[in-house]
Parts: C-alpha cells; sequence; structure tokens
C-alpha cells in the first residue's frame, strides 16, 4: 500500500513540477531559421533565438503557449557567448549564472555544466565565464558546437551598416 501511495505521490508531483523543469525532454530542438542578423531554434512551443542587439548579440527563449519571452544572456554579449548560452540551454538546461561584478558565468563538473549555488568541496566544478569566448573554437566541449557553427559562420558575417558620411 506505501509504494502505491509513494507512486502516486511522485506521479503527482512530476505533474505538476514538470513546466517549472529546467532539464531537457527527449524531443529535439530543430533549426527553424537562419537569416541575417538572427538564428532561432524551436521544440513544441518554445524557441531559444539569437540575434545583433547594439555592439553584440542577444539571446533568448520564448515560450509562445505562454506569450513569455526571457534572456539568456545579461545583456549584449560576444557571438561566440551568445551562442553558448543558447547551446547550454538546448543541450544541459542550464542557463549562465551572473558574478557579483554582473559577469555571467557557467559551472562545469564531471557531469557537465550546472547551477551551482554553494560551494562544497565534495563536488568540484570549474568557473567559465561567458564573455572570454570569441570564437565558437574557445567553447569547452561540454556544449556541441555542429548545431551552432552554421549559425556562427552566418552571424559572423553580419556586420554593422552605417551609413555613408553627407
Amino acid at each position: 500500500m506505501a509504494s502505491h501511495v509513494s507512486t502516486a505521490l511522485r506521479t503527482s508531483f512530476d505533474r505538476l513540477t514538470t513546466p517549472f523543469r529546467t532539464r531537457p525532454t527527449a524531443r529535439a530542438w530543430n533549426r527553424a531559421w537562419l537569416v541575417r542578423g538572427e538564428v532561432r531554434w524551436q521544440r513544441g512551443s518554445e524557441s531559444v533565438e539569437c540575434f545583433r542587439f547594439a555592439d553584440g548579440y542577444v539571446a533568448t527563449v520564448a515560450y509562445a503557449d505562454r506569450d513569455v519571452t526571457w534572456q539568456l544572456t545579461a545583456g549584449p554579449s560576444t557571438l561566440a557567448g551568445a551562442l553558448f548560452t543558447a547551446g547550454l540551454y538546448m543541450q544541459h538546461g542550464v542557463t549562465p549564472q551572473i558574478d557579483p561584478d554582473g559577469r555571467m558565468f557557467v559551472a562545469i563538473g564531471d557531469d557537465g555544466p550546472t547551477q551551482v549555488f554553494e560551494e562544497t568541496a565534495s563536488i568540484p566544478v570549474e568557473y567559465v565565464y561567458i564573455d572570454a569566448f570569441r570564437t565558437i573554437e574557445e567553447l569547452p566541449d561540454c556544449v556541441d558546437v555542429d548545431e551552432l557553427d552554421p549559425a556562427y559562420r552566418r552571424l559572423s558575417q553580419d556586420r554593422p551598416r552605417e551609413l555613408p558620411p553627407g
């Protein structure tokens, strides 16, 4: 009887918390478009977009069924950094954290990227700052760049155009 109750409770808890989980589901991300200045990947009603903004790139996540959009990057970032944050989210369900100086970072442990809210000696991690990446080749191995490479090649060719003087 107790096992049936615990199974029922676990199933109910799973149903209630599913929309709030950060781990990706088995469904794959598909690139919806790659045009000058922006790229978008979709999985169901969820989309990840990376686009030129001000003097860098911004990555966002949008949920069409909830009419919600939020930034993965804390502001304009390098193209490699913005694509890294998109890859972290799509491949691992992890978003960057912000240090006291406002710099984005991610903790990478033996099991891959993770969010760390307090340091413990039992779970060693390496802190990687996202603003350190200038090219896609510099990204850590925890993110598969094969899906990001076409976007990097296309968006890195996009240069802001200035009006001619006069």
